[in-house]
């Protein structure tokens, strides 16, 4: 394997999803589901199946399921780090610019950048 750009995107979003689910990523557990297979395959077959929501870890979400909105636009960004064709695959920086922005609707704002993001396109 050869290191890239959009590799690195992809184990982000691999990261990414890893946060969401509290799964590891090369062995889903899953108990009465029957899905045998990494993380991104098994979140792809929730997404396929219109289980996405499944995929959130239930310590991520409350009884009133308050931040479910917050937390699928957090795996919609992750799942498009993860598509198979690399081409289809966001920026780092377009990433950053997703979350950033879903932060700052709640309120959190660029004054904690310790890094200065720079794009190299």
């Amino acid at each position: 394997m050869v290191a890239s750009m959009k590799g690195d995107v992809y184990g982000f979003g691999v990261v990414l999803l890893e946060l969401i689910t509290g799964q590891k990523p090369v062995e889903v557990n899953n108990g009465g589901e029957g899905f045998k297979g990494n993380l991104v395959d098994w979140v792809n077959w929730l997404s396929i199946t219109g289980r996405r929501k499944d995929a959130i870890d239930k310590a991520l979400s409350d009884e009133r399921h308050q931040h479910d909105d917050e937390i699928m636009q957090f795996i919609k960004v992750a799942c498009s780090c993860v598509v198979p064709r690399p081409k289809d695959r966001p920026s780092m920086y377009e990433v950053y610019s997703s979350l950033k922005s879903m932060a700052e609707k709640h309120g959190f704002s660029d004054q904690y950048d310790e890094f200065p993001v720079v794009s190299v396109n």
